[in-house]
């Protein structure tokens, strides 16, 4: 189970795009090396190698190598700014419950249960998926709970996060559920990938 991967920094595809292009000219470098452009220090490098990892785009540790997908994404889009990619990063990202937990929740047992929500009823639904793992961590009255659903939303709202997926509608206190009627993916091959890239 993997659920606060990321602390405080949030899925932002311009930073994870800039680390990653530093990262892979620079295979030496560790994270405080990586950071360091940034402003930031190593756990900074730290948290987007994380999200890099969770997104399907690259293997876990340290030097910084591209899966076969990470590698299809790269040669077509080293900015990870188009909606393929984003796609592709979402499904990563939500397809496996140990690789990032929170967000398996939110879309495969929240979402389809709410077409409307606020945040307290995510926090409420999030308690209740954690407290098992931990009560004094993912109890009732967690500031993490708080944390991890902020940033869950701020990825589906935010046009540098997957906001542009059109997943998650922040109307203020309010989120309505997406129905985004194009959806791309999830790919099995890096052809299939790779292909997707023509759209």
């Amino acid at each position: 189970m993997t659920v606060y991967f990321h602390a405080n920094f949030g899925l932002n595809r311009p930073r994870m795009a800039g680390l990653l292009k530093r990262a892979l000219e620079n295979p030496g470098m560790k994270d405080t090396e990586l950071a360091a452009p940034f402003g930031y220090k190593a756990p900074f490098a730290a948290r987007y190698r994380s999200w890099l990892h969770k997104t399907g785009l690259i293997e876990p540790n340290l030097p910084v190598k591209l899966t076969p997908m990470g590698d299809v994404v790269w040669e077509n889009d080293p900015e990870l700014a188009t909606l393929t990619t984003q796609w592709f990063m979402h499904w990563e990202l939500t397809t496996d419950p140990t690789r990032a937990e929170t967000w398996h929740f939110f879309i495969h047992e929240f979402l389809p249960q709410h077409e409307t929500f606020t945040q307290d009823d995510l926090v409420a639904g999030l308690t209740e998926k954690l407290r098992v793992h931990s009560e004094q961590h993912f109890g009732p009255g967690s500031q993490l709970n708080i944390v991890i659903v902020r940033k869950l939303i701020e990825c589906y709202t935010q046009s540098e996060g997957l906001g542009e997926l059109g997943i998650v509608i922040d109307k203020g206190k309010l989120l309505f559920r997406g129905t985004n009627a194009r959806t791309l993916g999830p790919w099995d091959t890096s052809e299939q990938l790779d292909k997707s890239f023509g759209w």
